[in-house]
């Protein structure tokens, strides 16, 4: 019997038919593994780059806009920011709202404590709009496989006023 099993075992040993498909097994989960991760991860800095276009876009905005009246430049250019439009259009990023969008507005010196000049102004103080926001990315199957709840990814942005 032992005489029989080791023939059966050279006669494997010689033989290398299925060898390709033993090497494709191996493989092919790695090679799906990390396909999965370079397209969840490009989806991310998709998402990031989408929301920072959309807080330039609205911070732009807000730093010229015109109107006498400071709580319709808001609404205008945060619609502006998630929506690609100062009214209607469609939304950027999926799931992103106008109330995520904080907007912020600083009375600033130009020139810091140290004599670094901050702002070209001819007056000593300037006003600076910020528009930042936050928003959770959940949409990765690969990132919660792993154990990953949801990320937070955050962007800003500021301009100086001109319009008003």
């Amino acid at each position: 019997m032992l005489t029989a099993l080791r023939h059966t075992i050279r006669k494997f040993h010689r033989d290398d038919k299925g060898a390709a498909l033993v090497e494709v097994a191996i493989a092919a989960p790695l090679v799906l593994l990390l396909s999965a991760g370079v397209f969840e991860f490009s989806n991310i800095i998709n998402t990031r780059l989408l929301l920072a276009a959309g807080v330039e876009d609205g911070a732009r905005y807000m730093a010229r806009c015109s109107d006498s009246n400071w709580n319709n430049c808001v609404t205008l250019g945060t619609n502006l920011a998630v929506n690609g439009a100062v009214t209607g259009g469609s939304a950027r990023v999926t799931g992103w709202t106008t109330p995520e969008v904080q907007v912020t507005v600083a009375h600033t010196q130009a020139v810091d404590g140290s004599g670094n000049q901050l702002y070209l102004s001819n007056t000593g103080n300037v006003d600076v709009v910020k528009v930042s926001t936050t928003l959770p990315y959940s949409g990765g199957v690969f990132l919660g496989f792993l154990g990953f709840g949801t990320i937070d990814i955050t962007v800003s942005h500021q301009e100086r006023v001109f319009g008003w």
